[in-house]
C-alpha cells in the first residue's frame, strides 16, 4: 500500500504554553538573586564562579578538560607536566580559584599570559620548611561550606556525559542530554533505574506499572527494549522476560541519550539509550552506613566505605554493600536482595591508572499480579490491591548477577589518552509465574494460566578507544578512534501451561499444588564487533561533530528456521552549535540507528535490521557563573523497516513499516534563589504509525506512547535552620493507549498526576530523611495493571 503523506508538524498549542514556562523560569532564575547577580555580570569571566567537574588523574589530560569547562587557554612546556597527577577537582569556585586547587601538590603555579589571556604554567618558588609547615596546618584544617551549592546541588547540570565518549560539556554537544545527578538520587530515593527517571523529560517510566523483572522505559516514544548501558558498556536483557537491575545505592549517576546512539554503542533502539555510571573510590571519600524502613515490612541496611590502601594514596578502595529484606503488595509476595559492589583504583605510575570494579546481587521477589484486562472486565478494578491471581506458593522471580571488570587509562608523552573498559558478567534467572486469562460466566472466578523460565546469559563486552587534541591554525580537532567488541550467550527455556486451577475472587485459596510447564530450550549467541571515530572541530565559537561507525553483529540461534543472522550498517551523527557571550547555544544535528529485527519473510529471506534517524533543533542556556542549565528542543524520528503483515500471506510479516515520533522538549534545571531551586520539564509527543499494510494503523498513535509529560520538583533549605531540605514534585502522564479493542479503536489508560515529597535534615555526622512516593494515594492503571501505591520510607545514615 502507498504511504499517505504525513501531516505537517506544527507546535502544539500546550508546547507553546510550556516554552513560554521554560523561558520564564530563566528568566526567573536570573533576575531573583538580584544585585548578586548584576554584579556578576558585570565582572570579568575569570572573577564568576562557575561549576567544575573534573576527575583526579594525570594533570595534562585534567588541564585539558579544566580549559574546555573554563573557556580559557591553559599551556605549559610538555615535559612540566609530564608525570603528575591531580586529585581532581568538584565544586564552585572561580577560574583562578579553581586552577590553583588543580595544581595544588604538583610545585607548579599558573601565571597570566600577558597580551593573550589565559594561563602559561611555571614551577612554584620553594617553601621555607617553617611556610611550609604553616602551610600545610592551615589548609588540614579549613572546611568551607556553601548553603547555595548546597541547595543548588540538586539541579546543577554536570558537565559531562561520559556515555558520549569525548569528555566534552553538555554545553559543547549539539543533542539533547539529561543527567540524573548523584544528589537528585540522594534526594529522591527512588527504589530503581526507572523510577529514577520519573521526572526526565521525553522518557516515559512505569508503562506497564512497577516490575521487578525488568528495568526499561519509553524514551521519545520508542522502547528501550529493557537493555541499558552501566559505563558504556552493554548490558542484556536476558529471555523473554528479564534484565539487569543494577542497585541504585551502587550508582554515580543516569545518564539519557537521546535519539539514535549507534555511532557510540553499536546496535540500538531508536528512542535513545540509558547509562549508569558507577560509584568509585576517590581520594577524599566519606565513609557511610544506613538503615532504612518502609511499607511492605521494607527493611534495608546499606554502607559505603572507602579510603586508601597506602600511604602515598595510589590505591584507593570503595566497597559498597545492601541487605534488604522486604514484602510485597500482594499476598505472599516479597522484595529481597544482597548485593555486594567493590571498585580498587590503582596509580600505576604518573599516566597510567587502572581502576577494577566488580559487583554481585542475590535477588528474590515475586512478580507482579497479572489480571484479565481490564477493558474487558471493567469490575477488575474492584478488586483489592493485595489480592494476586497468581500463587504465592508457586510465583516467584529469582535473580543472580555478578559482574567483574575494568577501566584502564594511559597518556602517552605524545599527547594520545589511550582507554579500555572491559567487563564480564553472568545473569541467571528462575521465573514461575501464574497469571489470569478471562472472568468465567458467575462474574467471580477466573481461568487462569502459567509460565516458567529459566536463563543463564553470559556478555563479554569491551570498548578500547583512544583520543588525541590536536590544532589545526585556529581549528582545534578532538579525535576519538576506537573498536569495541560484544559476545552475549543465553542458554535456558520458557514454557506456558494450562492445567492451573480457576480463582475465586471472594474467597481465594492459596497454596494449591500446580505443575510446572515444560520448557521448551533455546539458546543463542550474539558477536558484535563495531569500529568508530568521533571527532569535534572548534573555531571560535562554533562548535562542530561528525562521526562515523561500521558495525558488524551475527546472531546464532536453536532455530530450525532462522538458525544463523548477519547483519553489518553504518552509522553516523552530526552536529554544529554556537555559544553566545550570554550563555545561549543554539544547536542543529542529525543522528542514525540500526536494530536487527529476528524472522522471516515468506520467501525465507531474513528480516533487514531496523533503521532509525532523528532530526533535531534546539537551544541550551547557562549564564556564566550559574547552575542553571535550560533546554529546548525540537525534534523527527523516524523508525523504518518495521514488521507488517503480509497482505498476500496473513500468517507472515513484510518490511513496510514506518513510525515517526515528532515532539518537543523542555526541560530546566535552575536556582530560582539562595534557598529554592527547581526541576522541570515539558513534553510533547506525537508518536504514530505512517506507513503500515494495514490501513486503520496508519496515522494512529503508537501502543503505550503518551503524547503529553510534565513534571516538576522544588526543593527548599532554609537559611535559617542549616541542614533542613524540604522538597516535592509533581508528575504528569497523559492517556496512553494500551492495545487495541476488536472493533479497531484503542484502549486508553487515563491521565494521571502524582505528587512526591522529601525531607531531610542533614549535619555533617548524620543524616534522617522521609520520602514518600504518590502522597495522596491516588489509584490509576498503567496498562492493565496498577499503579504503584503511596510508598513511605524512612532512612537513617551516619557519615565519618
Amino acid at each position: 500500500m502507498a504511504s499517505q503523506p504525513s501531516a505537517p508538524f506544527t507546535l502544539h498549542p500546550i508546547a507553546q504554553a510550556g516554552l513560554a514556562v521554560l523561558m520564564a523560569v530563566g528568566l526567573a532564575a536570573t533576575a531573583l538573586p538580584g544585585a548578586a547577580q548584576a554584579q556578576q555580570a558585570v565582572q570579568a569571566p575569570a572573577a564568576a564562579q562557575r561549576q567544575f567537574q573534573v576527575p583526579p588523574g594525570p594533570l595534562a589530560g585534567a588541564l585539558t578538560a579544566f580549559s574546555a569547562d573554563a573557556g580559557v587557554n591553559v599551556s605549559a612546556p610538555p615535559a612540566l607536566v609530564q608525570g603528575k597527577r591531580t586529585a581532581g577537582l568538584q565544586g564552585r569556585y572561580t577560574v583562578r580559584e579553581a586552577l590553583e586547587r588543580l595544581l595544588s601538590g604538583s610545585g607548579l603555579q599558573a601565571q597570566a599570559a600577558a597580551g593573550q589571556g589565559g594561563y602559561v604554567l611555571a614551577p612554584a618558588p620553594a617553601l621555607r620548611p617553617s611556610a611550609a609547615a604553616a602551610n600545610t596546618a592551615t589548609l588540614s584544617t579549613v572546611t568551607v561550606t556553601s548553603q547555595r551549592d548546597a541547595a543548588e546541588g540538586l539541579y546543577a547540570a554536570q558537565s559531562r556525559a561520559s556515555g558520549t565518549k569525548l569528555g566534552t560539556t553538555l554545553m559543547e554537544t549539539p543533542r539533547s542530554i539529561s543527567i540524573v545527578s548523584q544528589e537528585q538520587l540522594k534526594t529522591q530515593a527512588p527504589k530503581s533505574i526507572e523510577q529514577a527517571l520519573s521526572y526526565t523529560a521525553g522518557v516515559s517510566t512505569e508503562v506497564t506499572s512497577a516490575d521487578v523483572r525488568m528495568t526499561g522505559a519509553i524514551i521519545r516514544g520508542f522502547s528501550d527494549g529493557s537493555s541499558y548501558y552501566k559505563d558504556g558498556l552493554r548490558q542484556f536483557a536476558a529471555g523473554t522476560y528479564g534484565s539487569l537491575n543494577d542497585e541504585i545505592d551502587e550508582l554515580e549517576s543516569i545518564e539519557v541519550i537521546k535519539g539514535p546512539a549507534s555511532v557510540l554503542f553499536g546496535q540500538g533502539r531508536t528512542g535513545g539509550v540509558v547509562n549508569v555510571v558507577s560509584k568509585r573510590p576517590e581520594a577524599d571519600h566519606v565513609n557511610s552506613v544506613g538503615v532504612t524502613y518502609g511499607r511492605y515490612h521494607r527493611a534495608q541496611l546499606t554502607a559505603d566505605l572507602g579510603g586508601t590502601l597506602d600511604e602515598a594514596g595510589d590505591v584507593l578502595y570503595r566497597l559498597n554493600l545492601k541487605g534488604r529484606d522486604s514484602d510485597g503488595r500482594t499476598v505472599g509476595a516479597r522484595d529481597d536482595r544482597i548485593s555486594v559492589a567493590p571498585s580498587l583504583r590503582w596509580r600505576l605510575s604518573g599516566q597510567t591508572q587502572l581502576t577494577v570494579l566488580g559487583s554481585y546481587s542475590r535477588e528474590r521477589g515475586t512478580p507482579k499480579s497479572w489480571w484479565p484486562s481490564l477493558f474487558t472486565y471493567p469490575q477488575i478494578k474492584d478488586v483489592p490491591a493485595r489480592l494476586t491471581a497468581g500463587d504465592p506458593a508457586f510465583d516467584r522471580f529469582d535473580r543472580d548477577t555478578k559482574s567483574l571488570g575494568y577501566e584502564l587509562g594511559h597518556q602517552t608523552d605524545s599527547g594520545w589518552q589511550l582507554t579500555q573498559n572491559l567487563r564480564y558478567s553472568t545473569i541467571d534467572i528462575d521465573y514461575r509465574h501464574i497469571y489470569a486469562m478471562d472472568v468465567l460466566a458467575d462474574g467471580r472466578s477466573i481461568s487462569r494460566a502459567n509460565l516458567a523460565q529459566r536463563t543463564k546469559g553470559t556478555t563479554l563486552a569491551v570498548d578500547s578507544r583512544a583520543q588525541k587534541d590536536l590544532r589545526w591554525d585556529a581549528v582545534q580537532h578532538r579525535l576519538v578512534v576506537g573498536v569495541d567488541h560484544n559476545r552475549y550467550k543465553e542458554r535456558g527455556g520458557l514454557g506456558f501451561g494450562w492445567d492451573v486451577p480457576n480463582l475465586d475472587l471472594n474467597h481465594p485459596v492459596y497454596g494449591q499444588t500446580i505443575a510446572m510447564p515444560e520448557l521448551e530450550d533455546s539458546r543463542s549467541t550474539l558477536r558484535q564487533t563495531g569500529i568508530y571515530t568521533l571527532n569535534q572541530f572548534q573555531w571560535n565559537r562554533w562548535i562542530a561533530k561528525l562521526s562515523l561507525r561500521h558495525d558488524t553483529a551475527r546472531t546464532t540461534q536453536g532455530s530450525m528456521t532462522q538458525p544463523r543472522m548477519s547483519d553489518s550498517a553504518n552509522t553516523g551523527s552530526a552536529g554544529v552549535l554556537y555559544q553566545f557571550d550570554s550563555g545561549w547555544a543554539p544547536y542543529a544535528s542529525y543522528a542514525t540507528s540500526f536494530d536487527p529485527t529476528t524472522g522471516l519473510a515468506y520467501d525465507g529471506s531474513a528480516f533487514a535490521p531496523r533503521r532509525g534517524k532523528q532530526y533535531e533543533v534546539g537551544v541550551k542556556y547557562q549564564p556564566a557563573g550559574s547552575d542553571t542549565l535550560l533546554t529546548a528542543s525540537v525534534f523527527d524520528l523516524r523508525q523504518t523497516n518495521v514488521t507488517t503483515q503480509d497482505p498476500d500471506h496473513p500468517r507472515f510479516s513484510i518490511q513496510t513499516g514506518e513510525v515517526r515520533s515528532t515532539g518537543v522538549e523542555l526541560e530546566g534545571r535552575a536556582g530560582l534563589t539562595r534557598e529554592l531551586s527547581a526541576l522541570a520539564s515539558y513534553t510533547y509527543l506525537d508518536p504514530r504509525t505512517t506507513q503500515s499494510t494495514c490501513a486503520a494503523e496508519i496515522g494512529r498513535q503508537t501502543l503505550q506512547t503518551t503524547r503529553h509529560m510534565a513534571s516538576v520538583w522544588l526543593d527548599y533549605r532554609p537559611h535559617a535552620v542549616p541542614g533542613l531540605m524540604v522538597a516535592g514534585g509533581l508528575r504528569y502522564k497523559g492517556r496512553s493507549p494500551y492495545n487495541v479493542a476488536s472493533d479497531g479503536s484503542l484502549n486508553f489508560n487515563d491521565a494521571v498526576t502524582l505528587a512526591d515529597l522529601a525531607v531531610a535534615y542533614e549535619t555533617p555526622q548524620y543524616r534522617i530523611a522521609l520520602n514518600v512516593n504518590n502522597l495522596f494515594n491516588k489509584t490509576y492503571y498503567a496498562g492493565i495493571f496498577r499503579g504503584v501505591d503511596r510508598e513511605a520510607t524512612l532512612s537513617f545514615k551516619y557519615y565519618w
